[in-house]
């Protein structure tokens, strides 16, 4: 049956480049499963110019997904059978775009058993990954199968390659920006230089539209469908970056087994038999179809839940660093009167030497410097300190600092502690942490009595929209807050709460002070030290730079008027990442002057200049005449590529 007008008159179906004459009546149904998604709703575009559309979907469509407002939706699942009768029955054609098993088969076969009029042809689509045996390729392939023997009209196959398009709710191709953006370099398995047969999902739309609208123009039975021409890995991912904004390089990833969303392989298709059947079909652009999506995802807000992983946890393994960090006292200090609470602070957390546990957290916070996902660490093996012990006792520390990721969840935990009492250290040690463990009282007197003195707390708000924002997770401030009073609770625990500065939660803050305050009032204890450190220019801090990172004079407006704040409340505020030449007159509180950063080679256990500070810092004009220039690395090479670098540099003035 041709579709015609809803008012009855004839209408021309264009297929292609060709047009048929429609006859009168009302217009033909075409049922499609699976309107929402990545194919779906280009389907339901194509096939809405000329016939009527009853869609299905597990959930309603976003607006993004541009599923035309005429479109009968159903939500619900494609095994009700139930549901399924009503939206086949009277049909031309069903479009099954959610044929994953035998099971699916099944349910659709057993509904059209039941409808009157059920519809004479049946287009499935399947994948590339059928025509090689793979896993899911199977489960389409038993659905064809099961298509091919059981219905009752004609049955064609569309055999599909990878899909790109404008719109991906399931954001496949988000690790290239991920990677892109933690790292420096959007990571591809293998070189990128295999060729893949990539098809717009505009241009399958369009031939399940001449499909439909002519099923006698080739015969039944699977049909590859694809562009004629394939295009590499790296062009695809280039194209991705360059819609996105994004001028990274493109770079082998370290794992040699992550596939990640295009795999390493070549996946080249011979669609010209399609090409034949229907000449009048062009394809769109895949590379242009790339950059729309690219310029999508990066439009996108941050992540409420924790980013996709570029590495999958099964491959995560452990690579380390051939030397260890030591925080220790300023030998020659450029501080004429420091901080009492700031100097004691500094001394429960030197000389140290850091224990990394490894990059896996139980928090996904947006401005992670080293964030877990950007990289293939995972858990630090167990025997990996044995060395690092070693290193840190040949360096003079007196105590261990565990950092992650997050320690807590270390699975050894308490087996690391045990090794510093059995390399002889005194039962005061340092754990870096987010509090969420701390929730439970039991596991903070447990951690005390296996040596920990001192806990940095990693506490950023006392909004709980702006804790949700900032951590891409919901549910978990409940938690934080609880763990931030277990500790301020037990008596025998030193504590100092390090909250990171971002403009999130900058007009958070003297609540988030003042709030403290209370909490120690009513605990009947004084407030401990907070550090409020600037968000570094690293990591997811430097991909969401521009929404994150406070200009270096608003941080340095900011650190006045809270410092102000916190002295009104009895609670002092050090402050870390903001250079002395911001605001000379809060210098001695600048907790970066108290301590001296280095490393210890884990083979000669001798000390080599610190590696953080080589890596991202550099000198400005101005920094030569800094009287704490022996105290502060520099700016942050991030800044002065963002153009700040003018905003640094010491003037020899104090300003009020």
């Amino acid at each position: 049956m041709d579709p015609v007008d809803a008012d009855g008159s004839a209408v021309v179906a264009a297929v292609g480049g060709v047009t048929r004459s429609a006859g009168a009546g009302p217009p033909a149904t075409v049922a499609v499963l699976g309107v929402t998604g990545r194919l779906g709703p280009a389907v339901a575009r194509a096939l809405a110019g000329g016939w009527a559309v009853r869609g299905l979907s597990r959930r309603a469509p976003s607006p993004a997904e541009g599923v035309p407002a005429a479109v009968a939706l159903t939500v619900g699942s494609r095994q009700d059978v139930d549901a399924l009768v009503p939206l086949l029955d009277g049909a031309v054609a069903v479009v099954d775009l959610l044929a994953f098993d035998a099971d699916d088969a099944r349910a659709l076969l057993a509904a059209l058993a039941r409808c009157a009029r059920p519809p004479a042809h049946l287009v499935m689509a399947s994948s590339i990954a059928e025509l090689g045996g793979e896993p899911d390729g199977r489960g389409k392939r038993a659905a064809r199968d099961l298509y091919a023997a059981g219905h009752r009209g004609t049955f064609h196959a569309l055999v599909l390659p990878r899909l790109v398009a404008p719109v991906d709710p399931g954001l496949r191709e988000l690790p290239y920006l991920l990677s892109a953006r933690s790292t420096g370099r959007a990571l591809v398995a293998g070189a990128g230089a295999a060729r893949q047969t990539i098809a717009p999902v505009e241009g399958v739309a369009a031939a399940v539209r001449a499909l439909v609208g002519d099923p006698a123009r080739i015969p039944p039975g699977p049909i590859l469908v694809g562009p004629p021409a394939p295009v590499t890995v790296h062009a695809a991912v280039r194209a991705l970056l360059d819609g996105a904004g994004i001028d990274a390089p493109i770079a082998r990833h370290p794992d040699p087994r992550w596939r990640g969303p295009h795999g390493d392989g070549a996946e080249v298709m011979d669609a010209s038999r399609l090409q034949r059947a229907f000449p009048e079909l062009v394809w769109p652009d895949p590379l242009a179809a790339h950059r729309a999506l690219g310029a999508w995802l990066a439009a996108q807000p941050a992540p409420s839940r924790r980013p996709l992983p570029v590495v999958a946890p099964s491959q995560r393994q452990y690579r380390g660093s051939q030397s260890v960090d030591v925080h220790d006292l300023r030998a020659r200090p450029s501080l004429d009167a420091p901080v009492p609470a700031l100097a004691a602070l500094a001394a429960w957390i030197t000389p140290a030497f850091y224990l990394d546990v490894g990059r896996p957290c139980n928090a996904a916070c947006v401005y992670c410097s080293v964030p877990p996902h950007g990289d293939t660490e995972g858990f630090t093996p167990l025997e990996r300190f044995v060395e690092v012990v070693k290193a840190g006792r040949a360096a003079g520390c007196a105590r261990g600092i565990l950092i992650g990721g997050e320690p807590t969840i270390y699975p050894d935990l308490w087996r690391v502690l045990e090794m510093l009492g059995d390399a002889g250290f005194a039962p005061d040690h340092v754990v870096m942490t987010n509090g969420l463990r701390f929730a439970d009282p039991d596991f903070v007197r447990r951690l005390v009595a296996a040596g920990v003195g001192t806990a940095h707390l990693s506490v950023d708000t006392a909004d709980e929209a702006t804790y949700d924002r900032l951590g891409r997770t919901r549910g978990q401030f409940p938690r934080q807050r609880a763990g931030l009073r277990n500790a301020l609770a037990h008596p025998s625990l030193r504590v100092y709460v390090y909250t990171v500065v971002t403009r999130w939660n900058a007009p958070t803050l003297a609540a988030h002070l003042s709030d403290l305050a209370a909490q120690c009032a009513a605990l009947d204890r004084p407030p401990p030290p907070v550090v409020l450190a600037f968000a570094k220019p690293q990591g997811d801090a430097l991909a969401h730079a521009d929404e994150l990172l406070l200009a270096p004079a608003e941080r340095a407006a900011l650190a006045r008027s809270l410092v102000a704040h916190g002295r009104s409340l009895g609670l002092e505020v050090g402050l870390r990442n903001l250079q002395p030449c911001l605001a000379p007159e809060l210098a001695a509180r600048v907790v970066d002057l108290y301590l001296e950063d280095v490393s210890v080679d884990l083979r000669t256990r001798r000390r080599v200049p610190y590696a953080h500070d080589a890596e991202y810092l550099a000198r400005v004009e101005g920094c030569a005449l800094c009287p704490h220039r022996d105290g502060c690395g520099g700016v942050y090479r991030g800044e002065i590529a963002r153009g700040e670098g003018a905003s640094f540099g010491w003037r020899g003035s104090i300003v009020a």
